[in-house]
């Protein structure tokens, strides 16, 4: 029989208004732990600006003091509106449609240049803040939304716009109370780095939390995701080290600190009762079934091997963790006389079992429980690295070099799988993230190509055991990347506000044609009036509608002059028709000079059509005849119409049309593939324009186009979440599924 999930019946119908309790519960949670967390780092904020100015000049060092007193200042205040923005989130959950956030307010093309500098950066930083946090919760958000929109019964759809919880949010509700303050740029953004450490650094611990409050209500319990561990529990650390913003903050080596290796050690429990006492290796947890290690392991004393005590104890070399430290060391020697481009190699464990022969004789070794949980954990996600799509196949051989290396570090410091600002991880993130966007049409003698591979090759040659290497080569790395995103940032630019430019000259000339053809087609009018209409008056319309766009009063008194123009040469009959035309006439012309000189438009040619317009009006009140012209709707050219292979509500062309810039592609183009990246999504779609990492236009698709390309698989999005995060995902994911595969 299948589990059923029941809810808890909860007495007492709360008001339409009201959040359901469980949520509230999230709620009150929420902002108490979040909350806590901020006064952490203001409780510590002082002790770092003041560290920060004690290293700048003096004339650099005020800036740092004025900081610090406007946040003495203005603390209460922050707080309370801090929290006062939050709880107001919670409370707009029913309310549609969602209001945008400040993060996701759309860019005014014409304002562009008035945005100066720091709004700019404060913007970008903003930005980067919000979705480094969300990529390192996106399991946990994912399953805390749907459990929050079974709450709400499906009347709302929750996303990073209007749920309360998504780090967007968290980001936006600081920013709110940090622009009341009277700080600089430079130490505001000091600010917002200390605030992403201390606080946006423990998002996805306080999603798992907000989870468990309605695992904990009843609130479908039988959805699981991976906990995380908090980085620190509030109250824990001050920010009054001597510390840079933006530094790893390391772990100690605490029970919480292992709690997520201690999580994936009781899920590999599973997997060695399975496998007759010996967990996968090599092969990952999908082909762990096909492996039998050749190595013993150690548990409560007693050597096992294949699930079962050795016979002769006496026989068994066992292997201490300095002992395997020390063999992985010489094993890394030999990696670094190997070439990429060596073949297939063996698994490591083979490795690790050769050597331990050649050193010791031909034993049975066996390894400490908890080692050999670690090297198979490495594997594994050396495995899903490996089988990456996201990454060209030569960055992926570069990293897979990397598994030695990081398989000391886990050995040593165990709160490589929970921390997520562990400097190892973060380099093999960073070094990923590039990589994901290294085009292979370029080459292996490609610059970013090339610190990747000098990057790699200083692990391999350099580390022994100081964690500190990977500190500076993040730093170096990181410097190097943000030098590169700064350039093309600066060409992509310039091609995003050309082709704007050019798509909403686009729409501007088709929606001036369309409101003269909404007056003019089909009628009979004085040739002078279809000229000046469509000659001079077109071009006002047109630039006023760049201007200040079609919701404006001046474009819509602009529209009324047409309609003014087109009734003042028909064929009136009627006196007071006559009277009116011959009060509106004078009007009309000065109406229409002024439009035409405010345009420069040509002098001569604008006094001949006016006099020309004159003579008509003239014309009418002596009851003569005009000649008259037929008017044909204005052909605008239109791009051929795209080959229907997929329906238009086809799941895939709504995809690309909500892309956002920033948005990796892979293009398969003849024999090598090739990436770009989304530079601007001009109208939901209509148009969207890819670059190169140089920030150069290299493709343009339509979102219809793009989804048949997507559908046809000569195209596909890359994923650019945190690498690491997402093999232990797919790790603990593969784990899971055996395990329940057992237990039916």
């Amino acid at each position: 029989m299948s589990n059923v999930t029941k809810l808890t019946p909860v007495t007492g119908k709360a008001a339409p208004s009201q959040l359901p309790r469980p949520l509230e519960k999230v709620r009150d949670s929420y902002l108490k732990l979040v909350c806590a967390y901020l006064s952490d780092m203001l409780d510590g904020a002082d002790d770092a600006l003041y560290d920060l100015a004690e290293k700048e000049t003096d004339s650099e060092r005020e800036r740092y003091f004025e900081a610090m007193r406007e946040l003495r200042i203005q603390r209460a205040g922050l707080e309370t509106g801090f929290r006062q923005s939050l709880g107001n989130q919670f409370q707009n959950l029913k309310k549609q449609p969602e209001t945008p956030s400040a993060l996701d307010a759309p860019v005014d093309l014409e304002s562009l240049s008035l945005v100066n500098e720091d709004e700019l950066e404060t913007s970008v930083a903003l930005d980067n803040m919000a979705r480094r946090a969300r990529n390192g919760c996106d399991e946990q958000m994912r399953v805390l939304t749907h459990r929050m929109e079974y709450l709400l019964e499906g009347k709302v759809s929750l996303s990073e716009k209007n749920n309360p919880l998504e780090p967007r949010q968290l980001v936006s509700a600081f920013n709110e109370g940090l622009e009341k303050l009277d700080i600089d740029i430079k130490a505001r953004l000091i600010v917002l780095k200390l605030f992403e450490r201390e606080v946006m650094a423990e998002t996805g611990f306080m999603v798992s939390e907000a989870n468990k409050v309605l695992i904990d209500a009843g609130v479908l319990p039988d959805m699981k995701s991976a906990p995380i561990a908090p980085a620190r529990k509030p109250g824990s650390r001050s920010l009054g080290r001597s510390a840079e913003p933006g530094e790893n903050a390391t772990l100690g080596g605490g029970q919480m600190n292992d709690q997520m290796f201690g999580l994936l050690q009781e899920l590999l429990v599973t997997m060695r009762g399975m496998q007759g006492g010996v967990a996968p290796s090599g092969g990952g947890a999908g082909n762990a079934a096909a492996v039998n290690a050749p190595m013993a392991v150690m548990q409560n004393g007693v050597p096992y091997l294949n699930g079962a005590p050795v016979a002769n104890p006496a026989s068994v070399h066992q292997v201490s963790s300095d002992d395997l430290l020390g063999v992985l060391n010489r094993l890394q020697r030999v990696e670094r006389s190997l070439d990429e481009q060596d073949g297939e190699r063996v698994t490591l464990k083979e490795d690790l079992s050769e050597m331990l022969d050649t050193e010791h004789g031909e034993a049975i070794h066996a390894l400490d429980q908890a080692d050999d949980d670690v090297i198979n954990l490495v594997s594994m996600l050396f495995d899903f690295i490996l089988d990456d799509e996201g990454l060209p196949s030569d960055i992926k051989a570069l990293l897979g070099r990397l598994q030695i290396p990081l398989l000391k570090v886990a050995i040593t410091d165990k709160s490589f799988f929970s921390n997520d600002n562990h400097e190892a991880r973060q380099l093999l993130n960073m070094l990923a993230r590039a990589g994901c966007q290294w085009d292979p049409q370029q080459g292996i003698q490609d610059d970013l190509y090339q610190r990747i591979n000098q990057a790699v090759h200083r692990i391999i040659d350099d580390f022994e055991d100081d964690a500190s290497l990977f500190s500076s080569l993040l730093q170096e790395f990181q410097q190097f990347f943000d030098g590169q995103k700064s350039r093309s940032e600066k060409v992509e630019q310039r091609v995003r506000e050309a082709e704007e430019g050019k798509a909403r000259a686009e729409q501007a000339r088709h929606e001036v044609v369309a409101v003269l053809d909404k007056r003019m087609a089909g009628r009979k009018l004085p040739d002078v009036v279809v000229r000046l209409l469509r000659q001079g008056w077109q071009q006002v319309l047109y630039l006023t509608w760049l201007r200040e766009g079609d919701d404006s009063s001046e474009w819509q008194q602009q529209v009324k002059v047409v309609d003014a123009v087109v009734w003042s040469v028909l064929e009136h009959r009627d006196q007071a028709a006559l009277e009116k035309l011959k009060a509106l006439s004078p009007k009309l012309l000065k109406t229409l000079h002024a439009g035409l000189v405010r345009i420069s438009y040509d002098e001569a040619e604008t006094r001949q059509l006016l006099v020309s317009f004159r003579d008509v009006h003239q014309q009418l009140l002596k009851g003569l005849q005009t000649e008259r012209v037929a008017v044909a709707p204005e052909v605008v050219a239109e791009p051929e119409p795209e080959k229907a292979s997929l329906p238009e509500n086809h799941f895939l062309v709504k995809k690309a049309s909500q892309l956002a810039p920033g948005q990796w592609i892979e293009l398969l183009e003849g024999d090598e593939p090739r990436r770009a990246k989304l530079a601007a999504n001009i109208r939901s779609g209509v148009k969207l324009v890819f670059t190169n990492r140089r920030g150069i236009k290299v493709q343009e698709f339509s979102a219809y186009s793009l989804a048949v390309a997507l559908h046809e698989g000569t195209a596909k999005l890359i994923e650019e979440g945190a690498l690491f995060d997402r093999a232990l995902e797919a790790v603990i994911g593969d784990l899971r599924k055996m395990q329940a595969g057992m237990q039916h």
